[in-house]
């Protein structure tokens, strides 16, 4: 078996290690959610840090390690530029990230679960709007692809089930959906924090930028 492994990887988080280390949460294609330490990426010289940012898709090169496999290279494929310069559309993007690091479980792979984050990331970097469709896009879809069943709710069910299986343009053009917004966003805060069992932070960022 080779000692070495890639992955495509949307990077959720990095947090301190060592003196000049990073651990780094990412959620990939090949193994689903990932933790990574990558050594001395702390360092201002580093090569590693600027392709490690968070809300970044890059290309991981990795070798196995005896506790936590180690990242020894990474390339940019998309910077999500645009999110990271709009306050607005990053707090959008931190909301995805923290639904998808607290609900799935490492070495789980789901490509639909990549594809969701993926193309949700690409809508907001477009930016064309839509935002709060965007949202509850993301979280039934979520939800549905873990395996949960949030259009079992009798009240508003259709509307529910019509943006688990329909995308971002067509939902955005569905005048039930519009018409029902706020109680679909309600709906999907009750069932995500059931299953999470405590507030969802980046809401109260969201929240905020409203106010």
């Amino acid at each position: 078996m080779s000692a070495y492994y890639n992955l495509k990887a949307i990077i959720l988080k990095r947090q301190d290690f060592r003196e000049d280390d990073l651990l780094i949460a990412v959620y990939s294609k090949e193994k689903g959610k990932a933790i990574l330490q990558a050594k001395g990426a702390k360092k201002i010289l580093s090569k590693l840090a600027g392709h490690l940012e968070p809300v970044t898709l890059s290309y991981l090169n990795i070798t196995y390690g005896k506790q936590i496999d180690q990242l020894i290279g990474a390339q940019i494929i998309k910077s999500y530029a645009k999110i990271k310069s709009d306050i607005q559309l990053t707090a959008y993007a931190y909301y995805f990230i923290e639904l998808i690091d607290r609900l799935t479980k490492e070495d789980h792979a789901d490509q639909n679960i990549f594809q969701l984050l993926e193309k949700s990331l690409d809508f907001l970097n477009a930016n064309q709007g839509e935002l709060k469709i965007a949202r509850i896009s993301f979280g039934y879809k979520l939800l549905h692809f873990l395996g949960f069943n949030p259009a079992q709710k009798e009240k508003l069910k259709n509307g529910i089930e019509y943006i688990i299986k329909n995308n971002i343009k067509n939902i955005i053009k569905n005048n039930q959906i519009n018409q029902n917004l706020v109680e679909l966003n309600k709906i999907l805060d009750q069932e995500l924090e059931n299953n999470l069992e405590t507030a969802i932070k980046t809401k109260e960022f969201l929240r905020c930028l409203k106010s």
